[in-house]
């Protein structure tokens, strides 16, 4: 078993990834992630603009004392909904990343905006982090 995933076993230990519309199974999740990537030098918590990843990415930010940014296609064009501030470290947030485009997307707007991606946090797992540009630099911690 590699470190990645014995990490990801230690933070899934009481948390039901099966529920991912359940608010307190979501709180629980989110603490979670907080909770692992805490170690991380992170400035700001990034993801795309659905539900289920907003409220996740809320509740992770929130326990690391971080804001949020949304990211969102317009016209075929991935933006972030705000500037950063220079020098921004993200943990990019998601319920899961079902395909590599979403994650590789994420990386590529936050990247391409000047700032760096130091973690990628997961309530489940999906696509790899390895994918994406200057994944050595990446932290990956999923539940599930």
């Amino acid at each position: 078993m590699s470190t990645q995933d014995q990490e990801a076993a230690e933070v899934n230990e009481d948390v039901d990834a099966t529920l991912p519309v359940d608010p307190k199974e979501t709180e629980k999740a989110g603490k979670k992630l907080a909770q692992a990537l805490g170690s991380q030098s992170i400035s700001v918590v990034v993801c795309w603009d659905k539900a289920e990843d907003a409220v996740l990415a809320h509740v992770v930010a929130r326990e690391l004392g971080v804001s949020v940014c949304y990211a969102y296609e317009s016209g075929g064009i991935m933006v972030l909904e705000s500037k950063l501030p220079a020098g921004s470290s993200a943990a990019l947030v998601a319920d899961v990343f079902t395909q590599q485009n979403d994650l590789a997307g994420l990386a590529g707007v936050v990247t391409n905006s000047g700032y760096t991606v130091v973690a990628v946090a997961t309530r489940r797992p999906g696509v790899s982090a390895e994918d994406t540009t200057a994944a050595e630099a990446i932290t990956l911690v999923y539940l599930g």
